[in-house]
């Protein structure tokens, strides 16, 4: 049955994680007809310097920014 697993970044709340695993069961039950008791939800949390996005890490102080870029910058 149905197994999803989801990496995210370290939430400090710990009824966000609580209500993200209810959210995220109930849409799979109610678009696949999967019995609750047969759908697993795995969260991984992962420290923001082990995520990249366009390889700038995530802990980088200006990662809003250069994270959004389409190309290298060559010197």
């Amino acid at each position: 049955m149905p197994f999803i697993h989801v990496t995210t970044w370290p939430t400090k709340d710990e009824k966000q994680v609580i209500k993200l695993h209810e959210d995220i069961t109930y849409a799979v039950h109610k678009n696949t007809g999967a019995p609750l008791d047969k759908i697993s939800v795995v969260i991984t949390e992962i420290s923001p310097s082990h995520w990249s996005d366009a390889g700038i890490p995530g802990n980088h102080e200006e990662f809003q920014i250069k994270s959004r870029r389409k190309e290298y910058e060559y010197e």
